[in-house]
């Protein structure tokens, strides 16, 4: 199971990082895990699994984080915790790259896949406002889905009940190609630099910069300005 400690700025987490935008691989993306731990950024999930173990205080996705550099600058970000194969320490600063599902090997291509239908599913369900439930669930799923690729010695996940149907329509729209690679290059992987080959991966959903959506509004005030000076023409 995965460790967490709440001492100082620890939290044990595998990760695969995505973002809207799409950043050469080039490119230097540094990703810090927000240090803050008060709700809702971090969510604590108790489970009983199919053993009937209980897991209790496990923190969920998704996690509050920073990108910046490779055209990022200071982003807000949520991160979505992929797999079990290390850890990473929240208020650290990892360097790093954002990868199209493309790039990534297989069999871990068809994992990505997967997960990053279930990181959709948990967006439509309101993101860090969906139920502790939905976030546990989904999150456990993701864990489930990518952690067979762990070659690193830890324990298979334990299953959650709640995980499996996740599970299988992730697994159901990918093979059926509702979920394509197109649709998870939504999501970009985040990966650490080669340094950092022990640090977890993250997947990312960019949030609005205050400036954009500045932009965005006054541009909405123009059209109905020019909308309104057309009518009195």
């Amino acid at each position: 199971m995965i460790p967490f400690r709440k001492v100082v700025t620890k939290i044990t987490l595998v990760t695969v990082c995505l973002a809207f935008s799409l950043v050469a691989q080039a490119d230097t993306v540094t990703l810090t895990l927000d240090p803050n731990f008060s709700a809702p950024a971090y969510a604590f999930y108790t489970y009983t699994d199919i053993y009937g173990v209980q897991h209790d205080n496990i923190p969920v996705g998704p996690y509050i984080a920073t990108l910046n550099g490779g055209g990022y600058s200071n982003q807000s970000a949520l991160v979505f915790c992929y797999d079990m194969q290390a850890d990473t320490y929240v208020g650290t600063i990892y360097p790093g790259s954002l990868v199209p599902v493309t790039s990534v090997s297989v069999p871990a291509k068809t994992e990505v896949l997967e997960s990053t239908f279930l990181v959709n599913e948990l967006m439509d369900d309101g993101g860090l406002n969906a139920s502790l439930a939905t976030r546990g669930a989904i999150s456990l799923a993701i864990w489930e889905i990518t952690n067979p690729s762990s070659n690193t010695g830890y324990t298979l996940f334990p299953t959650d009940p709640a995980a499996l149907p996740y599970e299988s329509q992730a697994a159901a729209a990918v093979a059926s190609n509702t979920w394509t690679i197109a649709d998870a290059d939504q999501y970009p992987t985040w990966e650490p630099g080669s340094s950092d080959a022990l640090i977890q991966r993250f997947g990312t959903v960019l949030t609005p910069e205050p400036s954009s959506v500045v932009l965005v509004g006054l541009g909405l005030l123009g059209l109905i300005g020019w909308k309104f000076r057309e009518k009195l023409a």
